[in-house]
């Protein structure tokens, strides 16, 4: 499975902001086992980009429509 991180997420997912899903993290409205902190980095799996974007429509952060973009 690729990680990424929450910076590159963001710009994948249309709309996101880094600090919109780090804070989504923070708050634990996203699963805080499935993106370990390596590094010192914040690493979001591929396969999560679609249920963040979720988390992030719930938050109001994006709008209703909104898909990742993953290629």
């Amino acid at each position: 499975m690729s990680h990424i991180t929450v910076s590159e997420a963001a710009r994948l997912i249309p709309g996101a902001k880094p600090k919109d899903i780090s804070t989504l993290l923070y708050i634990r409205a996203l699963d805080d086992e499935r993106c370990p902190i390596i590094g010192g980095r914040r690493m979001i799996p591929l396969d999560y980009l679609d249920g963040i974007a979720i988390e992030l429509r719930r938050a109001g952060k994006l709008p209703r429509k909104q898909v990742a973009n993953v290629r």
